[in-house]
């Protein structure tokens, strides 16, 4: 896994990333399931609380409610990549890496804002839904915005130094190119899950 993330390439630090999100996600997912209670997030988180617990009068209206509240946290990623870098881990990383964790929980304990019927047991079919697919274009927005940090250190443990800004690392055309289609890829995510909302 540190090896993938240390790549120097787009696509090998994107699938490391997004191969460790998955694991964590079905860990996260088994435990919610099997050992926490029903409902136990339901309204405790800020996206959630933000989102309601009702869908919008229209599909274009829910699509345009869930790709903002996604787009606000592309913003978080962005941000924890500013900040600081740890040798190869910058703190955008554990943005996609929290969010998945709390998906998992979210599906295990059947806690979304608007009710599914019951829980869903562990299994590939999550992948019908929207949720991996917004993991994986937050994990590809995170793996492309990763050398802008302002700030490094060679490890948690030593005090930050700032990078000056003849060294800091601008974007190239492939890393706005991975930025664009990470936000293809949240807009077809947030299109499916208002679909799927009004489809119940």
């Amino acid at each position: 896994m540190k090896n993938l993330l240390k790549s120097d390439k787009i696509k090998i630090r994107f699938f490391g990333l997004y191969l460790l999100s998955l694991i964590l996600l079905f860990l996260s997912w088994f435990i919610g399931y099997y050992f926490l209670p029903e409902g136990l997030l339901r309204g405790r988180t800020a996206l959630s609380s933000l989102a309601g617990d009702s869908a919008a009068s229209s599909m274009i209206l829910e699509f345009f409610k869930i790709f903002i509240l996604n787009i606000l946290a592309f913003s978080v990623i962005i941000a924890g990549n500013y900040i600081l870098r740890v040798k190869y881990f910058v703190f955008g990383y554990l943005v996609p890496l929290a969010w998945t964790i709390l998906y998992g929980l979210t599906l295990g304990t059947n806690s979304f804002a608007i009710l599914v019927a019951e829980k869903l047991a562990p299994s590939w079919r999550v992948f019908l839904r929207s949720g991996p697919y917004e993991m994986m274009a937050a994990v590809l927005l995170a793996v492309a915005t990763d050398q802008i940090a302002i700030n490094k250190s060679e490890s948690f443990f030593q005090k930050s130094e700032t990078v000056a800004k003849s060294k800091r690392a601008r974007l190239k055309g492939r890393n706005w190119l991975a930025v664009i289609i990470s936000i293809l890829i949240l807009a077809a995510a947030a299109l499916r899950e208002a679909y799927m909302i009004f489809e119940l």
